[in-house]
């Protein structure tokens, strides 16, 4: 194990007496490479596992990852050992819809500069706030998987028109859902009062939003990246914030964590900041770390789930 989890994940582990579980003191490199030779499962959180890492154990079976985002780990060099990446599907889905829903209310409602204005005695600048409306706002919800399914009638419940977009539609779930479905996000961009970004990083999605993008985004917009740090251009987002484009940001992830202080979101005034914890409620950390154990007791045990496994198009392939 890279990382200290819940509880509950040593727990279910520790459970079996055909196991030795041993918990890394550190996620630094040089203490991984120590521990990982001979290991036959790994359990990570925010370790990097790099290909040079993994190669050091010829016994390996699986990793699993205590979430859903797989870029800390060399995925493509575990397919070409056949060797699955699993993760907790699902987990934390609904911790991250909720969290969305926090950073669009508060950046709304300017939560950030109320709080200052009456901690500064400001009282008579409660005039100088607008609130911008939910209701019968357009949020467009760029991707349509786990997290974007259970956002979508969040909004909905506020009165919100709701689109979705994915390259890979579930148009039965969406009609259902009362929600328009597209494929191509960027025609919705220019009438959209909010955009929320839930897609995995890939070469597909690095600068998904970028300055063309922002550009092409309705004045004042609020966005919200609680995906990961590079499907958003950070430099372009600043300069939209900076010439008020962009109305504010809400930013849970960053291309580099942590980010610096000098960072230009980081000190900007209409942002709101987390630091990368959006699936960081009790229930979802107690689920990640069940199920993340789990992964690995039923890859030993030949039952892994096909929809436990991040790799299982390539695996496929190879096989």
């Amino acid at each position: 194990m890279t990382d200290r989890i819940h509880p509950i994940g040593h727990a279910t582990l520790e459970a079996r007496d055909d196991i030795d579980v041993v918990v890394a003191e550190d996620s630094s490199p040089e203490t991984l490479a120590r521990l990982i030779p001979g290991v036959h499962g790994i359990a990570v959180r925010t370790a990097i596992l790099t290909e040079d890492l993994l190669a050091l154990s010829d016994d390996l079976e699986v990793v699993s990852r205590h979430g859903v985002g797989c870029d800390n780990i060399a995925v493509e060099y575990m397919t070409s050992r056949q060797i699955p990446v699993c993760i907790a599907a699902g987990a934390n889905a609904r911790c991250v819809a909720e969290h969305t829903m926090t950073m669009m209310l508060s950046l709304a409602r300017d939560m950030t500069a109320q709080t200052q204005a009456v901690r500064d005695g400001r009282w008579d600048r409660r005039n100088e706030f607008s609130a911008k409306d939910l209701y019968r706002s357009k949020v467009l919800i760029v991707g349509y998987g786990r997290i974007g399914r259970l956002l979508a009638p969040l909004c909905k419940a506020f009165g919100m028109d709701v689109v979705v977009a994915d390259i890979a539609l579930d148009r039965d779930l969406a009609a259902q859902q009362g929600v328009r479905a597209v494929e191509d996000f960027r025609p919705e961009l220019a009438d959209a009062d909010f955009v929320s970004l839930h897609v995995p990083l890939d070469a597909t999605t690095h600068h998904l939003i970028g300055p063309d993008e922002l550009a092409a985004m309705k004045d004042g917009v609020i966005l919200i990246n609680n995906a990961r740090g590079g499907v958003v251009d950070e430099a372009a987002l600043a300069a939209a914030l900076d010439s008020g484009k962009v109305a504010g940001a809400g930013v849970d992830v960053f291309s580099d964590e942590p980010p610096t202080a000098d960072h230009p979101l980081v000190r900007h005034p209409r942002t709101v900041l987390a630091p990368h914890n959006g699936a960081a409620s009790a229930l979802s950390l107690e689920a990640a770390a069940r199920m993340t154990a789990q992964n690995i007791l039923d890859t030993f045990d030949g039952v892994l789930k096909d929809e436990m496994i991040f790799n299982l198009a390539g695996l496929r392939q190879g096989g």
